[in-house]
């Protein structure tokens, strides 16, 4: 068990996050680690910016690593070499009917840990000349500018039945649900903070008051400095829920922004426009968050719609008159047949279920 937490992580505990290679006790204490200093945040953000610029950069010409190599070696035998590093991504996969969070074994190599840092080095002078050739700066060029080309936008999606969990250039930390999208930048701009969700996603939002946080969801946009919220955008109807602190929501053709504080809801369509906010119950519409589904009257066509896009598994409805029937409980996601046999006693419908395909009648 980790009890200490160290002023820096060590080179090797690292390596492992960038590969998705730590258990989620090593997460949660990566996560902490991160979020300890502004110092952390920033350099964080500097190596996911260089590892985005590696992977997505076409030139053909970089410094030959051998020569490079051979550098480094005689440096090491004179000095030591101290480097963080800091994690892209960290997924979690979701699998029916069950959730078994699936982590990777630690891989196996005859470096030891100084020659991994000397290979992270050749990397990151690669990836410094790929900035150079494709991002030059003139002299008179504003430094704004020059950082606008740099921010390259990135897709990060679920399937149903998988959830990830994605750490921002900032120290945000993003939880995307099942069947949803992300589209952020690999690093944010100097003047703000910005990203776009299809589907449903829980944002622990870094505070910046010098750059705003904003959430487009459709039409709508929430904005923050530094809390903690839920959005849901699905079927052309968005929500915003507030775990800590507050909001402000706008959308086009609104003058004024509504503001939200912590247990309140509002609801987005564009038939309707906006709710009024509403105080709801947090363990139901955060229930997802912690592996639980949870329904307030929800319609049985919601409610097994949750449960397709949570295990991955068809529905279908042989009588479509029951699917206006309303259920309320809250159960753990790991209890599919005890929800399956709740709603059919509850609701009184008969529900078929052979691990491939739940059908309803």
């Amino acid at each position: 068990m980790l009890k200490k937490k160290p002023k820096y992580l060590d080179s090797q505990f690292l390596i492992r996050v960038i590969k998705n290679e730590v258990s989620p006790e090593e997460h949660e204490f990566f996560l902490s680690w991160l979020s300890e200093s502004d110092k952390n945040k920033e350099e964080f953000g500097d190596l996911v910016h260089l590892w985005d610029l590696a992977d997505n950069s076409q030139i053909s010409e970089i410094p030959n690593p051998t020569e490079q190599w051979d550098n480094i070696q005689a440096a090491l035998n004179k000095t030591p070499i101290s480097i963080k590093h800091k994690p892209q991504q960290i997924e979690t996969s979701v699998n029916s009917p069950q959730i078994n969070y699936k982590y990777s074994s630690p891989i196996k190599t005859d470096f030891s840990w100084l020659y991994q840092v000397a290979a992270m080095i050749i990397i990151m002078i690669g990836v410094f000349f790929l900035i150079k050739q494709n991002n030059p700066v003139l002299p008179n060029q504003p430094r704004q500018a020059a950082e606008q080309q740099l921010i390259i936008n990135h897709e990060l999606t679920t399937q149903k039945g998988e959830r990830k969990t994605l750490p921002l250039s900032d120290g945000t930390i993003v939880y995307l649900n099942s069947d949803s999208k992300l589209v952020y930048p690999a690093i944010f701009a100097e003047s703000s903070r910005e990203v776009e969700v299809e589907g449903e996603a829980y944002f622990s939002v870094i505070p910046d008051k010098s750059r705003a946080f904003k959430v487009k969801s459709g039409n709508v946009v929430t904005i923050v400095t530094g809390t903690e919220f839920n959005v849901k955008n699905r079927n052309g109807r968005v929500n915003v829920v507030v775990a800590k602190g507050s909001v402000t929501t706008y959308s086009n053709g609104f003058v004024e922004g509504i503001n939200l504080k912590k247990g309140e809801m509002i609801t987005f369509s564009e038939k309707r426009g906006f709710s009024s906010p509403t105080k709801v119950n947090l363990d139901y519409f955060l229930a997802w968050r912690w592996d639980k589904l949870a329904f307030a009257r929800t319609s049985l066509n919601d409610v097994m719609a949750e449960v397709e896009r949570c295990y991955n598994l068809p529905v279908v409805f042989q009588n479509d008159s029951i699917r206006t029937k309303r259920f309320t409980g809250t159960f753990k996601t790991d209890s599919l047949s005890q929800l399956l046999s709740i709603i059919s006693l509850t609701l009184d419908v008969k529900i078929n279920y052979d691990g491939h395909k739940v059908i309803l009648n």
